[in-house]
Order: C-alpha cells, then sequence, then structure tokens
C-alpha cells in the first residue's frame, strides 16, 4: 500500500425508511448512518495489484481529528453530487459527525434540491446499500502469513489517517456491521429496534482453508490460460491483416 495514495473503502449498510415516535406532521429529510467501523475486518480488497484484508483501530478516528477535516457527504464518489459538509466543525456545518466505540456515524439533512431528493428515494427504496469513506493512510502496520500453496495473507491495520475527505452514499461494500437510514415523521408509530448484528462464523478449518487455496490456485491457472489464448488469438489475428494487406 502507498502511504501517500488517495483510497476509497465502501461498507455494506441496511437502508430503510424509519418512522420516528411524535405527532409531528410533514416529513423528516434526515439520514443517518454509520460511515467507519473500528475493529472489524474487511473483505479481501484487490488494489493495484495488491490482495489484502485491512482494520480500523479506533485510535485512527477521533473526534479531534474529526474536527481538523474538511469532510463531504456525497453520493456514488462523486464531488459534484454533494449533499452535505463538515467544514473543521464549522458552526453552519451541514454534515453531524460523532464517534463512538464502534466508529463514526454521521446525520445529515437531505437538500431540498434534484441531488437530495434522489438520495432520499434511492435511500428509501433500497438501491444504495453502502456508504463510503475517502482517507490518505498514514500510520498501519501490516501483518503477513505464509499459506501451505506459498501465497500470504495479508492484514493491514491502520492506526492513523493523513487526511478524511468524504464519506459517500455508495455501493458495493468492503466493510459490514454498519446502518443508514432516512428517518420519516407523520405517524405515530414508534421505530423498530435495529436487529442485533449477526454472530462472526467461525474460523474456517485447515482442511476449508486448504481447499479455498487450491480453488484460488487453479483460478489463478485459469485466468492464465486464458490470457495466454486471448494473447495468441491476436498474434493470429494480426498476422492475418498483414497476410491480407500484402496479398
Amino acid at each position: 500500500m502507498d502511504a501517500k495514495k488517495r483510497e476509497i473503502r465502501t461498507i455494506d449498510c441496511e437502508l430503510s425508511v424509519r418512522e420516528a415516535e411524535g405527532g409531528q406532521t410533514g416529513e423528516s429529510r434526515t439520514i443517518t448512518g454509520r460511515a467507519i467501523v473500528f475493529n472489524v475486518e474487511s473483505v479481501v480488497i484487490d488494489d493495484w495489484g495488491e490482495r489484502f484484508r485491512e482494520v480500523i483501530l479506533p485510535e485512527c478516528v477521533t473526534m479531534e481529528f474529526l474536527n481538523t477535516q474538511d469532510v463531504k457527504m456525497n453520493m456514488l464518489h462523486d464531488r459534484h453530487l454533494t449533499l452535505a459538509r463538515n467544514n473543521k466543525a464549522a458552526a453552519n456545518a451541514t454534515l453531524r459527525m460523532a464517534v463512538d466505540e464502534q466508529g463514526v456515524t454521521f446525520e445529515f439533512e437531505a437538500p431540498k434540491c434534484d441531488i437530495g431528493d434522489r438520495c432520499l428515494e434511492m435511500v428509501r427504496r433500497g438501491d444504495y446499500s453502502g456508504c463510503s469513506f475517502e482517507f490518505m493512510p498514514k500510520d498501519y502496520e501490516v501483518e503477513r502469513t505464509k499459506n501451505a500453496d506459498g501465497t500470504e495473507d495479508v492484514i493491514i491495520r491502520h492506526k492513523s489517517f493523513e487526511w478524511l475527505g468524504a464519506l459517500t452514499i455508495g455501493l458495493d461494500p468492503a466493510y459490514v456491521q454498519t446502518s443508514v437510514n432516512a428517518r420519516e415523521i407523520g405517524t405515530d408509530k414508534v421505530a423498530e429496534p435495529a436487529p442485533e448484528p449477526e454472530p462472526k462464523p467461525a474460523e474456517p478449518t485447515e482442511e476449508e482453508l486448504k481447499a479455498k487455496a487450491e480453488a484460488e490456485a487453479k483460478e489463478r491457472e485459469r485466468l492464465a490460460a486464458q490470457r495466454k489464448r486471448e494473447i495468441a488469438k491476436r498474434k493470429i489475428d494480426e498476422e492475418r491483416i498483414k497476410f491480407e494487406f500484402y496479398v
């Protein structure tokens, strides 16, 4: 991993519309959620040829750190689709963030414009299922474990960020155990409590790890063979074109 490269990580989110208690009328445009989770191992990340898992440690993102950052809330990683902003905890900030033992939460009012309306609708429909954060790594440790087939399992544990530039409503999760929702006011129903997180699956057995390694090795061989066939076909096509040209 390049410590000076901008990174983007996406978290799996349970997107829903919650009904708040109370007799207020009208519609709330508040979207809340958790953008960063601590001490949770990501899925395998393939970044410029490097395959690894990573963990964000609690000391990586503190409230003091967030108050020094100009963090935007975007949609689909597009800075032209900005929904809110916390400019170093400015008094008029439209993006509110907090840190607890589980990670970083956020809250903002969807703006009354085409972008805000689109975000609210896609959250309610369940089409947006992820929440991303954009950062530059600063201090981290790398743990490498050698497998029987010669491959390596790599885990990167982030201890601090150089900067945190944006949170994003998005897709394709790299992390799990988070929640995002849009709150709606107008009924007397009380929001149901969030479901308990799924228990962490049991560690795979040695046989399962071996089978997985063998399957991954076969897949690499298949891709290599496919690549060779593509290169051979390209050479044949080039020779054919040359032949037709000179004839």
